[in-house]
């Protein structure tokens, strides 16, 4: 029996052409569960998962309702998404554990992700959230709320977040509790509630926290022997896209990290989660592979997408 903790990645719940309802998001994480229930079956297994569509779509709801009732800050609605996806993994999982007869329960730990006050990431805001605005709405936002505003591809413009770099988990004890009482922990969603440590106590700040990342820490302090990232690409590529991209299939960790560092990967789809895998096996001497959801059996047993050691 290993220890695994495996990522989820946004194609776990919504792909390309799908409504966000919530029987989609359903019928997607029934998917995703039935190519990984012999795993839960024979090992300890942990769940993590992203939250990019969801916790746009409560922003949305956020704006569209603000003449009616306050709208929640961003940390909020991220533990919003942790409740909603939370549900629809435990309704999943119920299916598939009645199918297969699993005795294993699984339990939602709504998670916060300390983060720190100083991080760098705060001053630089870089993680797009929200709808696109025109022009003069951005220069509204800008003025009104404070909010950092980038124009995207043409598209128009959207908000700008830090996403500073996890630090630790808070509900690291109630993870390592659940896990040895024989649970499935569901947690870390979308990175976690990014929170601060202040005089007062543990408090919310306006950040996003890249899943893949917390996701790593966790593994580490969880021990975990395997980090797994799912995701919609069946390896990761060095110059994907171009004439000469080359499947990477197994790698050492400071090899890929110096890939990494040279720009190999871009920030906004490939690096987290290969910085992410390297930090995890540079950290815990354990094997992370990144590889596509819909092979996961081959990908959990280092048969298929990039196995890192």
């Amino acid at each position: 029996m290993e220890r695994i903790l495996i990522a989820f990645g946004g194609n776990a719940l919504l792909r390309n052409g799908d409504d966000a309802s919530f029987g989609k998001q359903l019928d997607r994480a029934r998917d995703a569960l039935e190519k990984i229930w012999k795993v839960i079956l024979d090992n300890e297994v942990i769940i993590t998962h992203g939250n990019g569509p969801q916790v746009g779509n409560i922003l949305l709801q956020n704006e569209y309702s603000s003449q009616y009732v306050h709208p929640m800050p961003l940390h909020a609605c991220g533990s919003m998404s942790q409740g909603l996806i939370g549900e629809i993994l435990l309704t999943a999982y119920d299916h598939i554990r009645l199918k297969y007869g699993i005795s294993r329960e699984a339990a939602v730990i709504m998670t916060r992700t300390l983060v720190n006050r100083d991080d760098p990431a705060f001053m630089k805001p870089s993680k797009p959230i929200g709808p696109y605005y025109d022009a003069d709405q951005a220069e509204k936002l800008r003025k009104e709320k404070g909010w950092f505003m980038r124009e995207e591809n043409g598209k128009g413009f959207r908000r700008v977040v830090p996403s500073p770099v996890p630090v630790d988990i808070v509900e690291r004890s109630a993870i390592f509790s659940i896990l040895n009482s024989g649970f499935l922990p569901i947690c870390v969603g979308g990175g976690g509630t990014p929170v601060v440590r202040t005089a007062e106590g543990i408090t919310g700040t306006e950040a996003v926290i890249d899943k893949d990342l917390a996701s790593s820490l966790l593994a580490t302090i969880l021990e975990a022997s395997k980090f797994i990232i799912l995701t919609d690409v069946d390896s990761v590529y060095s110059n994907y896209g171009k004439p000469e991209q080359r499947r990477i299939d197994r790698i050492k960790s400071s090899d890929l990290l110096k890939m990494y560092q040279d720009g190999a990967f871009p920030n906004g789809s490939m690096g987290p989660k290969v910085l992410a895998a390297v930090q995890f096996v540079q950290r815990n001497h354990g094997i992370a592979v990144i590889g596509s959801l819909d092979q996961a059996m081959e990908v959990i047993a280092g048969r298929s997408g990039t196995v890192v050691y």
